[in-house]
């Protein structure tokens, strides 16, 4: 659904300086969570890697990067 701009600012327009504040504040932090339509999503074979990685990581099985670099003195 595609909302006219000038809406938003008839919004805007009526709300007092307080809410003004607020309503920047959710639409930044909306803009920071929005996805774009490049972006790939996470599928369950990426999800299963993550998660071997985590056990791997946790059973000593892998190092973390910061210790990768700490060796090979990066």
């Amino acid at each position: 659904m595609s909302v006219p701009s000038n809406e938003f600012e008839k919004i805007i327009d009526h709300l007092n300086d307080k809410n003004k504040v607020v309503a920047k504040s959710f639409l930044s932090w909306l803009l920071d969570k929005q996805l774009d339509e490049d972006d790939e999503y996470l599928t369950a074979s990426d999800l299963e890697a993550i998660e071997k990685g985590r056990l791997e990581f946790h059973n000593g099985q892998t190092k973390s990067l910061e210790d990768l670099k700490r060796e090979l003195e990066i």
